[in-house]
């Protein structure tokens, strides 16, 4: 199953992780900027082609644990809480059923279409093991919430209110230790004018911001054990404050290097 969709991806998709490693080992090609830990693509396509199937994998999961879970669904289920974790948007069974997997099934194709369109393909190219570990993080995500929504559906009364800000700070304990080794690219990342524009802004920003999101993260599972209900509210408070935290800092280097620049170049 995961090389037949491998293979669709590699025809239609333009780009995928795991068909760049298969064709960086075949035709022996050498990274535009080396790193040290890609030399020869060994440990970098080892990587992608991994987590590329763990996440076909995952996203086969999702439509299995769907399958397996609709003759114990009600026929209406909730799809939507608000920040406290009450439910108030409700659908039918089968389309609160596959409506996620259906999600996952879209999001995978688009995080697979989207390097295809990168500006900054040769050096996105060299972090597509990092880009790998990201799209699985992602459907992986996802299918905590499918199974919790229809775990909560099934009458488990699992509150959707604590367990979600959990498993968003875990994939924010993810997503924050990999910033560092990401590469400069228009796909993934902290994509803002002047990271974008700057590579050393971009370096410091994430090797900077990782930590930030690291501990975000670990703040949103500590505010779901301990704050209850209102373990969804806090935890969006500091996705807020991290975000907007590490933005201005980004800005603030940004220009203090534009500042030193102009200095250096003056007469």
């Amino acid at each position: 199953m995961t090389w037949s969709l491998s293979a669709v991806f590699r025809k239609y998709a333009g780009w995928c992780p795991m068909a760049a490693a298969a064709q960086k080992n075949n035709e022996g090609e050498k990274p535009a900027v080396p790193r040290a830990h890609s030399d020869d693509a060994g440990p970098v396509a080892r990587r992608a082609v991994l987590f590329c199937r763990l996440t076909y994998a995952v996203v086969v999961l999702a439509w299995i644990v769907a399958i397996a879970a609709l003759p114990y669904l009600p026929e209406t289920i909730p799809v939507h809480w608000n920040v406290y974790g009450e439910a108030d948007g409700f659908t039918g069974r089968l389309a609160g059923a596959f409506g996620l997997p259906a999600i996952m099934t879209l999001t995978l194709v688009l995080l697979h279409i989207l390097p295809r369109f990168d500006a900054m393909r040769v050096t996105f190219d060299d972090s597509r093991d990092i880009y790998a570990i990201i799209t699985f993080a992602v459907v992986s995500l996802l299918l905590g919430v499918e199974v919790t929504s229809l775990l909560s559906s099934s009458g488990m009364g699992l509150p959707m209110g604590t367990v979600f800000p959990v498993l968003l700070g875990f994939f924010f304990i993810v997503i924050g230790g990999l910033m560092p080794h990401l590469r400069r690219n228009t796909t993934a990342g902290i994509r803002l004018p002047w990271t974008i524009r700057s590579e050393r802004v971009w370096d410091e920003t994430h090797r900077h911001g990782g930590p930030v999101f690291v501990i975000a993260g670990i703040l949103m599972v500590l505010a779901s054990a301990l704050a209850g209900a209102w373990g969804m509210p806090i935890s969006l408070g500091i996705v807020l404050t991290a975000t907007v935290y590490v933005t201005v800092w980004s800005y603030r280097l940004s220009q203090d290097l534009s500042d030193k620049t102009g200095r250096a170049q003056d007469p």
